[in-house]
């Protein structure tokens, strides 16, 4: 009866706690997502005026993602092009939807004369090369005729969070500079500011006040590459608590007209936004190389062209020569992809290159699940790194039974030995008083 007590017992403990649990998760789920109006706070950033609904447009991508997962290519396309969950105003008391694409569709006629947007288009030959990268990926045309629906899935995904949204974030604080220097900080539609329109693309609404939520934004991809790569300041992304200063630097710049340095604040908030575009490259150079530890895949390769071609045109500034070879290692139109060369020699050029940018190798980091070979190098596979795992846990556990088991030996002797004191102990009373 006890046992079955205790059995008892234990049920209505874990049904208790799968309950508790059940509403933690839906309070999480619904507390963390954060506003971006005047006077909150997303990720560390305080915001001067309301720009939520720009903060909003990370649910468009959270859906097109989750669109693309499933391979609903259609609905993801739909989702892209007429959003659902960000609007502006319509210029006649009304509002409309701000979609994923009319960020890149616009670019002309928001970013002509912007430099970084002027590298990019002059690269591409395009100012929409971001919005064609996407549009290719979810219809299968142009360079992914013919491609796997995974590699296509993540190249349209990406295509939207590192190209056409973190090109725009750019443009924000072009155009918050441009206000600045023109005395009119807050010339922006519901008269808002620029910069705080940046730091809402940049984090999205999902982060929440401290940052510590999971998002889909820039913001998040550089909280995951840090921990790939040991790049963690304080717990927290050094990419992402640089970016930060340098926000609540600018905001205060412009808030009080004192924009002297922000040209030299953009080029390093561009310097920092292209680390974790790197790690993401470096990451599956390795894990799209058939031949590494990882074993490649069509997922891997295409999370690889997404990173590459979304720094392309800042690699061809730096060196042209590295940036033609690692696009050949992951075009899917080259005889040399995926990483036919190896992820050693694309890895390296990476490096060198991302260092031609003023990145340096501590900025980076170092891949933590890297095995350390290269192409053909022979590395350990995820199979035999799974055997020494399950090896290593299985001989731990022995350890742990050998010595529970010793332990109770010794209790066992120790209570047969104090019986025994105890036995004798009456034998001599006995003896004394017979």
């Amino acid at each position: 009866r006890s046992c079955v007590r205790f059995g008892l017992s234990l049920s209505v403990m874990g049904a208790k706690s799968l309950c508790a649990l059940t509403v933690f998760a839906l309070f999480v789920g619904n507390v963390v997502r954060g506003q971006a109006g005047d006077g909150e706070t997303l990720a560390g950033y305080t915001f001067i005026s309301d720009v939520t609904d720009r903060a909003n447009i990370e649910l468009d991508v959270e859906a097109i993602e989750t669109k693309n997962d499933a391979r609903d290519f259609t609905g993801a396309k739909d989702m892209y092009e007429n959003g659902g969950n960000s609007f502006k105003p319509d210029g006649s008391g009304g509002s409309i939807a701000r979609t994923c694409a009319s960020l890149s569709l616009q670019a002309e006629s928001k970013m002509a004369g912007e430099p970084t947007y002027e590298l990019y288009k002059s690269y591409f030959g395009s100012s929409t090369y971001a919005h064609e990268f996407v549009i290719e990926a979810l219809g299968e045309t142009g360079m992914f005729a013919g491609t796997d629906g995974a590699f296509r899935s993540e190249c349209a995904t990406k295509g939207v969070q590192y190209q056409i949204l973190w090109m725009y974030i750019i443009h924000e604080l072009e155009d918050a500079l441009s206000d600045c220097l023109r005395d009119d900080p807050d010339d922006n539609d519901g008269g808002v500011l620029a910069v705080d329109e940046g730091w809402a693309f940049y984090t999205g609404v999902s982060v929440g006040e401290s940052g510590e939520g999971i998002g889909k934004m820039p913001y998040t991809l550089a909280e995951n590459r840090a921990s790939d790569f040991g790049t963690l300041l304080g717990g927290k992304s050094s990419v992402n608590a640089n970016l930060l200063t340098l926000w609540k630097k600018m905001s205060n710049a412009v808030s009080t007209l004192s924009c002297s340095s922000m040209r030299s604040d953009i080029n390093e908030v561009v310097r920092l936004m292209s680390i974790p575009l790197y790690q993401g490259a470096i990451r599956y150079a390795y894990r799209a190389d058939p031949n590494s530890g990882f074993g490649g895949g069509a997922k891997e390769w295409g999370e690889g062209w997404a990173f590459v071609y979304a720094l392309l045109p800042l690699m061809n500034a730096a060196n042209s020569g590295h940036a033609e070879f690692i696009k050949e290692q992951f075009d899917p139109s080259s005889a040399d992809a995926p990483v036919k060369a190896g992820y050693s020699k694309v890895i390296d050029r990476l490096y060198a290159v991302a260092g031609s940018q003023g990145i340096s190798g501590f900025d980076i980091g170092t891949l933590n699940d890297l095995d350390g070979g290269g192409g053909n190098s022979g590395g350990l596979s995820g199979g035999a790194i799974a055997g020494i795992v399950i090896g290593c846990l299985i001989l731990l556990a022995l350890l742990v039974a050998g010595a529970l088991f010793f332990m109770r030996r010794r209790q066992s002797q120790k209570h047969i030995d104090d019986l025994n004191k105890s036995f004798d102990g009456q034998q001599s009373a006995d003896a004394v008083y017979p």
